[in-house]
């Protein structure tokens, strides 16, 4: 069933069953605030930490602004310049969607349609997201109705609580991560890592299937060195014996991020499994790397995310 419900002072529909409770946010770009296991009483969404929202505009910086739910990130990561018709277009840090009013297209038993317009570049996109049984499906279509193709990156940037017995479980065959941040462990950019047992920088042997303690005021940042074998990663969490599982269509998002801060970044805890259709963060590296997705002229990207809670 669907409910309207006020959220951390946000107008959101809850959708549930059984099973599974969500809260979308239409007006914060059909974020998904909240995940949460009714019998095992388990949030899986990381949580805003303030007791209201605060509304960002379109260039607003992501780091000043609550940092939790299920973010959609289009069409970048990190803030670049573009050039789109003659014209230089700057793509917003995060991307623009999180940002974003969502029109509500129409409310089903347990399915939600959103619509948006772009503000920068003359595309429309459309969420669709359900909830059955432990899956929840979010449906994407985003279509360029511009007489030029643009440079784009979608990435998931769903940030997921943390806890030191969890694990994190990349695609099968992953056997090499690519380090894309500074880092105190795992070294220089471009580092390459074998996964999930490497060596930090003082030779110590370093699991990247695990996450650290939150005070460990850390940070990490790696990418699945080259393509996915298959779509579909996982997190366990065995202090409540739940598995929260992204199934994607490889094709679509052969790239595969993982974010995690523990503690470092603004004190919070939590990580994000990313897979995306650029490597990576920005449209600059993308196309240095040659692993960039262009947007043709009145052509869509349409693809499905599944997490299923089991």
């Amino acid at each position: 069933m669907h409910t309207d419900v006020i959220f951390k002072g946000e107008k959101g529909i809850q959708l549930e069953n059984a099973n599974i409770q969500i809260i979308v946010l239409p007006k914060f770009g059909g974020k998904i605030a909240s995940i949460y296991h009714k019998n095992k009483k388990f949030e899986f969404a990381f949580q805003n930490k303030e007791k209201i929202y605060k509304k960002p505009k379109l260039y607003s910086n992501f780091s000043q602004f609550d940092a939790a739910g299920l973010d959609d990130a289009f069409p970048t990561i990190d803030q670049c310049e573009v050039e789109y018709m003659g014209k230089k277009i700057i793509y917003p840090d995060h991307g623009e969607i999180w940002t974003s009013d969502f029109q509500v297209i129409s409310i089903e038993e347990n399915k939600v349609k959103l619509r948006y317009v772009s503000r920068i570049l003359p595309y429309e996109y459309i969420k669709t997201i359900s909830l059955k049984n432990n899956k929840i499906k979010i449906e994407y279509s985003i279509e360029n109705h511009g007489d030029e193709k643009f440079p784009c990156i979608w990435a998931a940037h769903f940030l997921i609580n943390c806890n030191e017995d969890m694990e994190i479980r990349l695609p099968k065959g992953t056997n090499y991560v690519r380090n894309v941040q500074k880092s105190s462990r795992l070294g220089q950019i471009n580092t390459i890592h074998t996964y999930p047992l490497t060596e930090d920088l003082q030779g110590n042997e370093y699991n990247l299937s695990k996450v650290l303690s939150e005070s460990s005021n850390h940070t990490e940042k790696y990418y699945v060195n080259n393509k996915v074998n298959e779509g579909m990663c996982s997190i366990y969490f065995q202090n409540v014996n739940l598995e929260y599982i992204l199934k994607y269509d490889k094709e679509v998002l052969p790239y595969l991020g993982f974010w995690v801060t523990e503690g470092g970044f603004r004190g919070d805890y939590n990580c994000a499994l990313e897979p995306t259709n650029g490597f990576y963060d920005n449209i600059d590296i993308a196309k240095k790397e040659d692993k960039i997705f262009y947007l043709k002229a009145h052509d869509k990207l349409e693809f499905n995310m599944e997490i299923e809670i089991r």
